[in-house]
């Protein structure tokens, strides 16, 4: 109803001018009519960028709390006070890969978040799961470790995101930068 009364009182602005024809008021009214179907077309667009958006959040969500070894590789993280040692790397049992992946996987968001491909609202449902792993004195071990290797290599580390979001966040001591600290045992040749 309010678009009708909107279109009749510009219909009426337009008729009283002499110098205005039958096609100048057509030609206006056909730009009126674009304009509102690209209202309309970008009001369809946000929504289903929404939806992807919520999808993609849900599968993020999902995989560190349902996919069964990485909840279990998690549950270790969160509860094992001490299962990284020197033999962690020689170990046959596959438990460094499902830490690896993990830790690939938080690293993923982090990146993720620092690109400001999800929001910070977005980033909540996980930061939990991210605080933990990042205040682990096993994974920063770990993950003290692997960096210094990679820098010995002049590489960045795999994990550099998860690194990066853990000090600056200072879930992890900025001591952890350094090769002589004191709180992680050297296990890599460094």
């Amino acid at each position: 109803m309010v678009f009708c009364d909107f279109v009749e009182s510009l219909f009426s602005v337009f008729t009283s001018v002499e110098n205005w024809s039958v096609d100048n008021i057509l030609s206006a009214l056909s730009i009126i009519l674009v304009i509102i179907g690209g209202v309309f077309a970008y009001k369809q667009w946000t929504a289903s960028n929404q939806i992807k958006r919520t999808e993609l959040i849900k599968q993020i969500m999902e995989r560190p709390r349902f996919d069964k070894e990485m909840a279990d590789t998690m549950y270790t993280i969160e509860y094992d006070d001490s299962w990284y040692d020197i033999d962690f790397h020689d170990g046959d049992d596959d438990f460094e890969h499902k830490i690896d992946e993990l830790l690939s996987y938080l690293s993923y968001i982090c990146y993720l978040k620092k690109e400001k491909n999800i929001s910070k609202k977005e980033f909540r449902i996980l930061r939990y799961e991210i605080n933990r792993t990042c205040t682990s004195p096993c994974i920063q071990a770990y993950l003290w470790n692997l960096y210094h290797f990679s820098q010995k290599q002049g590489a960045e580390c795999s994990f550099q995101y998860l690194i990066d979001y853990g000090i600056k966040n200072k879930l992890i001591d900025k001591s952890f930068l350094k090769t002589d600290c004191k709180l992680y045992e050297k296990t890599l040749n460094f």
